[in-house]
C-alpha cells in the first residue's frame, strides 16, 4: 500500500501545471463560459471609397445560460470598426468587445451598396470564402444604402435584427418577387466571368409611429463578366423578379407567384381575376443554327384561381381556355421584356444561357466562349406554354331558403 501511493502522487505533480494553466490566458487550454461569448447573428460590410477602409458593423448576442430562456434586448449589442482589409476590420472589433465573437451561427451577410459598386468584390467574397467560421449557408443581402444602417436599425417584430431578416426571407416562397441566395451560391456564381448573379435588396424605411421598417424586394444584379473592372450593378423590379424566377428555380421550393387578368362579359366591362401560378416543369433546349445558339423554353404550370369578380362561368371550358391564354400571354410578355433588358442593357446572363450551351454544345463553346459577351445579346429565345391544371376554385352559392 505505502508504495502504492508513489505513482500517484508522481502522476498528480505531472497535471498540476495543465489544472492551473486552464482558463488562464498564459498558458493550457483557455475555457470560456457562456457569459463570455457573443455570438454573431448578422455582418455587414461597407467600403468608404475616400479613405480606402473597410467597415465592418455587426449585431451579436449573448448566450442564454439556461436553456429555453428567450433573447433580451439587454443580451443584444451592436457594434462597428474599420480596416485597410475586412480582416484587419475583424480583428479591430476584438478592441471594444469584452467577449470573444463567434461567427458560427451567423444568419445573414450584408453588402452596402457602394461596397458592390467599388473594384473590391473580390477581396470581400476571398475573405468569407476563406474563413472557417462564417457559414456557407448564410445569406446574401444588398443594401440600398449602407450594412450598418440595416445592422444598427431597430427590429420591427423581433428583439433582434438576425430573427427579422431571417424571418422575412424564409417568407420569400409565399412571395416570390425577390430571391435572395446563400454564400455559397455567392462564392460559386462570382467565380464564373461568363454569368452574373442576383438577391435580394434590403432596405429601410419608416414605418407607423416612426419605427424602422425592414424590406426584402427587387433584386441586385451583379455582372461578373469582366472581373478586372468594376462590376456593374443594377436592380431588377419586383415585377422583374417574378419573372426570373419563372425562368429560372431559384430556391428548392417554388415560391407562389399572382398573375391578375381582365374578364370580362363584354368588352366594356373588366373584372381582375387572379391567378396562383406555379411551375411545375421547365424543360430548355438550344440549337446552333448558321453559327448562332438559339434557346428554346417550354413550360408546364399550374394554376389555382384565388380571386375573381368577373360575371362569366368558370366552370365552363371556353371561360377557363380564355383564362389560360390571357395569363399565359402575360407571363411571355414579362419574360420577353426582362430577357430584352438583360441582355441589351445589362449584359448580364443570370437566366442561365451560358451553362446550357455549355452542357449541350461543349465544341462550340470551347471555341467561343472568349466571344461570350457579344454573342449572348443576340441569342433569340423561344418560350411556350403549356398548363396541367387550372382549378378554378368555384363556391356553390346557396340560394335564400335552399337547405345542404
Amino acid at each position: 500500500m505505502k508504495a502504492g501511493w508513489k505513482p500517484l502522487l508522481l502522476l498528480v505533480l505531472i497535471m498540476l501545471p495543465l489544472i492551473q494553466g486552464c482558463g488562464t490566458a498564459e498558458g493550457g487550454i483557455a475555457v470560456r463560459e457562456l457569459n463570455q461569448l457573443n455570438v454573431v447573428m448578422v455582418t455587414g460590410v461597407d467600403y468608404d471609397p475616400k479613405h480606402k477602409k473597410f467597415i465592418l458593423s455587426i449585431q451579436t448576442v449573448k448566450p442564454a445560460l439556461e436553456k429555453g430562456t428567450a433573447v433580451s434586448p439587454e443580451t443584444v449589442y451592436t457594434t462597428r470598426a474599420t480596416g485597410d482589409t475586412i480582416m484587419e476590420a475583424s480583428k479591430n472589433l476584438r478592441a471594444q468587445t469584452s467577449g470573444k465573437l463567434i461567427w458560427f451561427h451567423g444568419k445573414v451577410i450584408i453588402l452596402g451598396h457602394t461596397l458592390v459598386r467599388e473594384n473590391v468584390m473580390k477581396e470581400v467574397i476571398d475573405f468569407f470564402a476563406r474563413n472557417r467560421e462564417i457559414r456557407y449557408s448564410s445569406w446574401i443581402l444588398i443594401a440600398k444604402k449602407t450594412a450598418e444602417e440595416i445592422v444598427t436599425a431597430e427590429p420591427n417584430s423581433e428583439v433582434m435584427m438576425g430573427y427579422e431578416l431571417n424571418g422575412i426571407i424564409n417568407n420569400q416562397s409565399e412571395w416570390g418577387r425577390t430571391v435572395v441566395v446563400t454564400l455559397k451560391d455567392l462564392i460559386n456564381h462570382y467565380s464564373d466571368s461568363y454569368v452574373g448573379f442576383v438577391t435580394g435588396q434590403v432596405n429601410k424605411s419608416k414605418g407607423k409611429g416612426g419605427k424602422d421598417q425592414i424590406i426584402i424586394a427587387d433584386g441586385v444584379v451583379i455582372n461578373a463578366f469582366n472581373p478586372k473592372q468594376a462590376s456593374r450593378v443594377s436592380v431588377l423590379s419586383k415585377k422583374e423578379m417574378q419573372a426570373l424566377r419563372i425562368f429560372r428555380k431559384m430556391a428548392q421550393q417554388e415560391p407562389e407567384l399572382i398573375y391578375s387578368v381582365s374578364l370580362g362579359a363584354d368588352a366594356d366591362t373588366k373584372y381582375n381575376t387572379a391567378v396562383q401560378v406555379k411551375v411545375r416543369n421547365r424543360k430548355a433546349t438550344s440549337t446552333i443554327e448558321n453559327g448562332r445558339p438559339k434557346i428554346k423554353m417550354e413550360l408546364t404550370l399550374d394554376g389555382t384561381v384565388l380571386e375573381s369578380g368577373t360575371q362569366l362561368d368558370l366552370s365552363k371550358k371556353e371561360t377557363v381556355a380564355r383564362l389560360e391564354g390571357d395569363v399565359e400571354k402575360k407571363i411571355i410578355a414579362d419574360m420577353r421584356l426582362l430577357l430584352t433588358r438583360l441582355q441589351k442593357k445589362d449584359n448580364a446572363d443570370i437566366v442561365g444561357f451560358a451553362s446550357l450551351i455549355h452542357r449541350q454544345h461543349k465544341d462550340y463553346w470551347h471555341q467561343h466562349k472568349g466571344q461570350w459577351r457579344e454573342i449572348y445579346p443576340n441569342i433569340p429565345a423561344d418560350i411556350s406554354i403549356k398548363w396541367n391544371s387550372m382549378r378554378n376554385g368555384i363556391i356553390r352559392q346557396v340560394k335564400a331558403g335552399e337547405k345542404e
